[in-house]
């Protein structure tokens, strides 16, 4: 785990902090909801048969613990796809209070109070805040979002949009499954090689006839290239396989789960 990651503990509710990032966040654990069976307890998911009531307890418990405005959470729509949204003040408590009116795995803003949530149970989530522009962002980006570059599409997003300044963003990028476990057919590198080039063949590691894959590191990457400085790019260090006593892992579970949350807040 890097050394600017934190845990914290309040009552049952367990979730990791990034020292780096200055303003509200968190990326959420199993623990400290009100869910029960396959989702227990702290599913912030509508989409895992869960009772919706729980889901909604659940974002009140966090919002309460981080000094977040419930009626104001703003959530990404999972779609594995490269779109970037802006959230404006008419959207704000869009996927909660307000309908789902987009199909956006990353959403940026620069308006107080609007926690921003992105999902996660092996897919990466990225966290994101410039101090220069105060503006904030948060992406979800499994193995197809990687090899479209959404999270590069969310610093331009944040830098074009919203005045935010490239060298000073800092990104952390949250709890995911490493390249310890992420084991893939030909497929996956074949995607990644034919999107972003030649160069994430370093990321790409051979064993038998499957592949290995640092998501991390390509992201990282993105990251760089995006034109953030290496020093504000975090990596957790936390993987959801290997500390799936912890956190859920689809391919633990084999997707009978519930879904963790990275939450963040001007």
């Amino acid at each position: 785990m890097h050394t600017s990651m934190k845990c914290v503990q309040k009552g049952a509710l367990r979730y990791y902090i990034c020292d780096r990032l200055p303003v509200k966040h968190a990326f959420t654990t199993k623990f400290g909801g009100v869910s029960t069976g396959a989702c227990e307890s702290l599913n912030l998911g509508f989409s895992r048969g869960d009772d919706p009531d729980n889901v909604r307890e659940n974002y009140r418990i966090l919002c309460g613990a981080l000094g977040m405005d419930y009626d104001r959470v703003t959530r990404t729509e999972q779609v594995h796809r490269a779109e970037v949204s802006v959230v404006t003040e008419e959207l704000a408590g869009t996927g909660l209070r307000l309908p789902m009116t987009w199909e956006s795995d990353a959403i940026v803003t620069n308006l107080p109070d609007t926690p921003l949530a992105g999902f996660y149970a092996d897919c990466v989530v990225t966290l994101l805040y410039d101090p220069t522009s105060r503006s904030i962002g948060v992406c979800h980006s499994g193995w197809r979002g990687t090899a479209a570059g959404i999270l590069g599409k969310t610093v331009d997003t944040m830098a074009e949009a919203l005045g935010a300044r490239r060298d000073t963003i800092v990104a952390a990028i949250g709890p995911s499954i490493r390249q310890c476990c992420f084991e893939t057919d030909a497929d996956v590198p074949e995607a990644m090689e034919k999107n972003l080039g030649a160069a994430v063949r370093r990321y790409i590691e051979p064993r038998g006839p499957k592949w290995f894959i640092d998501l991390q590191g390509i992201n990282a990457g993105l990251l760089e290239q995006a034109g953030l400085l290496p020093e504000n790019i975090i990596d957790s260090g936390l993987c959801t396989y290997c500390r799936s006593d912890e956190f859920w892992s689809h391919r633990v579970t084999h997707g009978v789960r519930g879904v963790h949350a990275g939450v963040i807040s001007l």
